[in-house]
């Protein structure tokens, strides 16, 4: 197994869906694994030899941007992860440090 480098709370927008749940960062992967209350339970595994870049993005209160809590994984192929997470910069700062 894996050492767990980094771990928080984190959404993960899948559609309209914010899926709650936890996000964690290892030398090879970033999962995201959901709260057993959701309706979509599927764990996402990003492997990160497979990510391109990261963004920051702001999230839309009352379509208002007001959120300065988003970060954008793009990978390789160009699918997009949209996570909510605190200390976001933290967050891309680690992540990058291991690409």
């Amino acid at each position: 197994m894996e050492n767990v480098i980094k771990r928080g709370m984190a959404n993960l927008w899948k559609g309209k869906e914010a899926v709650g749940g936890k996000l964690y960062l290892t030398s090879q992967h970033l999962t995201h694994e959901a709260h057993k209350m959701n309706i979509n339970k599927e764990k996402v595994e990003i492997k990160l030899s497979d990510i391109d870049h990261l963004e920051f993005y702001t999230n839309k209160v009352l379509g208002l941007p007001l959120m300065k809590n988003g970060l954008k994984v793009v990978d390789k192929e160009n699918q997009q992860y949209k996570f909510v997470v605190n200390k976001r910069a933290n967050w891309k700062n680690e992540i990058e440090a291991l690409l």
